[in-house]
């Protein structure tokens, strides 16, 4: 889209005085997104928390813990078929935090920029 395009979008709430300007409604908009991204991650986060009990980066240090009960020779073949389903689901959620926190920081940084 062009400038005038997202001008010509935003102009009728201008008009019907929802905001003072075009500028002003644009930089409203984009806030308001900016800031129901960062809810959106924030959650995701504290639901990932709540599951595991425990902060990202002690859930990380759990994870390198369970993943060494592998290769340790304690366990026999079903225990490990057991431990690596386990540690896979786990590592899916450890990525899925991670992307969260990732996309978090990226969005609070943006919210920076458009304060400023």
């Amino acid at each position: 889209m062009s400038k005038t395009d997202v001008a010509d979008i935003i102009e009728p709430l201008v008009r019907h005085q929802v905001f003072p300007s075009v500028e002003e409604a644009a930089r409203s908009l984009v806030l308001d997104r900016i800031l129901r991204e960062i809810d959106r991650y924030r959650g995701r986060i504290e639901a990932l928390e709540k599951r595991h009990g425990m902060p990202f980066e002690q859930f990380s240090a759990y994870l390198k813990e369970r993943s060494a009960l592998l290769g340790d020779g304690h366990l026999d073949a079903a225990q490990k078929k057991k431990v690596a389903q386990a540690i896979m689901n786990e590592e899916e959620d450890w990525l899925d935090w991670k992307i969260a926190r990732d996309f978090l920081e990226a969005w609070l940084g943006l919210k920076g920029e458009a304060a400023g």
